[in-house]
């Protein structure tokens, strides 16, 4: 937010409060004066009952010692204002008449008595003066808050001005550098206990940055080339005599093996942000070399491999992250399903990877992206898919998953615009 936005509201939070307050005890101050009047007619309504009661009990001719109190024995008698407002609301004691007439009415058990205080009305003869004052009094509170207003803006500003001094330093701090050694600037207040603790978490995050870029250096470095020993053994030790049992100690050590891979690619394209650099890519040719990665899962079932991808077909990728991202859902089809069709699709903003095995079990497919999820057939560790959900979140690609007994279908949507169809 811009210090100007910021100022404007603090401007406008006392000015609306002040006009807030004003416009309340003007209001109350009208109420106030009206409910007074009325009291005062009623009070005074009050006494000439008592004068009534006293001449009529007495045998005398009931009359009012004010002049502009009447008295009236029965309903008929009334006003035609009085009466016709009487007879649709009986508990009523004040009606307006024609003109400026105004009535305040008491019942008696005898009759009525009305005053007709349109010439007694004090509140509505100075209504205008006291509005006039009431405005003036607006406009006083309203420069009383302006000036506070302006106050507080100056001793904000020399109160933030250290912590605006803080977000200087860290946004003009590069990225690959965090900045360090800063706090000691700063009074021993709260703004420098902040600095002083944002300092600390600065100087935690750099030693985390510096292991993760260490651990991720010597993981490409030290354990790549050991896989790569491994694979290339496992290779030869395949074209070698093996009994039964060798056979399959030697299957399931290279299924281990292309896990191994698979996982170590895809944490390595995770840490580094390089892998995952944004360019068009044909889809086809990494849909071949993928299907010929994973050909060892099929090779023994009785699996057809559709692929409806036009050669013209790019999308949004690297090509290595493309990669990393089917080999783990064809891989995924290929190893779940004995027998039936997978079938790989791609248009200009989705890939599919569907197939017709027997599905995946509805409590399991609300829990298949999380780590260590897997089927209750699997031999693997359950964190193929959850580090696929990971790198789709990272390049901002929508996974979808949708799986009935007629198989499963996984779908990446790229986002709009964003792929194409080159020609």
């Amino acid at each position: 937010m811009k210090a100007t936005q910021l100022r404007n509201r603090i401007l406008a939070f006392f000015v609306g409060i002040a006009l807030f307050i004003s416009a309340l005890f003007g209001a109350a101050s009208f109420l106030f004066a009206y409910s007074i009047e009325d009291r005062f007619f009623i009070a005074l309504l009050n006494d000439e009952a008592q004068t009534i009661a006293t001449q009529l009990a007495a045998g005398e001719q009931a009359k009012p010692r004010l002049a502009f109190i009447q008295y009236y024995p029965k309903p008929t008698d009334l006003p035609k204002a009085v009466q016709d407002k009487l007879a649709q609301e009986p508990n009523r004691i004040e009606f307006s008449g024609e003109g400026e007439a105004h009535y305040h009415l008491k019942k008696l058990p005898s009759g009525y008595l009305v005053a007709e205080v349109s010439e007694q009305l004090v509140v509505r003869k100075i209504k205008g003066g006291m509005l006039t004052f009431i405005l003036v009094l607006f406009g006083g509170v309203l420069v009383v808050a302006l000036v506070l207003a302006f106050v507080s803006l100056m001793m904000a500003k020399r109160l933030v001005k250290p912590l605006d001094t803080l977000v200087k330093i860290v946004e003009d701090a590069p990225v690959e550098r965090l900045p360090q050694n800063f706090s000691q600037q700063f009074v021993n207040d709260e703004i420098g206990a902040f600095a002083k603790t944002l300092e600390q978490a600065l100087a935690r995050i750099r030693r985390f940055i510096s292991r993760e870029q260490a651990f991720t250096r010597d993981v490409s470095h030290e354990l790549r080339t050991p896989v790569a020993i491994t694979q290339s053994s496992l290779t030869l030790l395949k074209q070698t005599q093996l009994d039964d049992k060798q056979a399959e100690l030697v299957g399931r050590i290279a299924d281990a093996q292309h896990q191994i891979t698979q996982s170590l690619e895809v944490l390595l394209a995770l840490a580094r942000e390089e892998t995952l650099t944004t360019a068009q890519t044909r889809v086809l040719p990494v849909v071949e070399q993928v299907i010929l990665n994973q050909a060892e899962k099929i090779a023994d079932k009785d699996i057809d491999v559709e692929v409806e991808v036009a050669t013209s077909v790019t999308l949004p990728i690297a090509s290595s992250a493309l990669q990393l991202l089917l080999n783990n859902l064809v891989g995924n089809a290929f190893t779940h399903i004995h027998s039936g069709v997978v079938t790989i699709s791609a248009s200009t903003q989705t890939i599919t990877v569907a197939d017709t095995g027997q599905g995946i079990a509805p409590q399991q497919l609300k829990t298949l992206f999380e780590p260590g999820a897997k089927g209750p057939d699997s031999k693997g560790m359950g964190m193929g898919l959850s580090m696929v959900k990971r790198l789709c979140e990272k390049l901002d690609i929508e996974l979808s998953v949708s799986s009935s007994e007629a198989g499963s279908v996984f779908c990446l949507k790229f986002p709009d615009g964003d792929s194409q169809i080159s020609h």
